[in-house]
């Protein structure tokens, strides 16, 4: 169920040429990164969806914070990033 949730997520970020999905991969890894320690960092889901509205059009973000928020606290790491990382590489 997660993979599938950050595919998601992923996919609507996702560019089509190679070079620049190295950088969204990159990018990708950022925001996760990003929304997880907002949520550590106690932020409420509509601030963090804000926050990534940025970034990314409404969809993604409102997904990504929905994801981070549904995760246990213990999963809060930066392995979630890098999950999405390689789930982006491999797209």
């Amino acid at each position: 169920m997660r993979v599938l949730t950050i595919a998601a997520v992923i996919g609507m970020t996702a560019s089509g040429a190679v070079a620049q999905d190295v950088d969204k991969c990159e990018l990708t890894e950022t925001w996760f990164n990003a929304a997880v320690q907002a949520r550590l960092d106690g932020d409420a889901i509509g601030k963090v969806r804000r926050a990534l509205r940025k970034d990314m059009d409404r969809t993604a973000a409102e997904q990504l914070a929905e994801f981070v928020f549904a995760l246990p606290e213990a999963a809060l790491t930066p392995e979630v990033a890098k999950a999405a990382r390689t789930q982006c590489e491999a797209l």
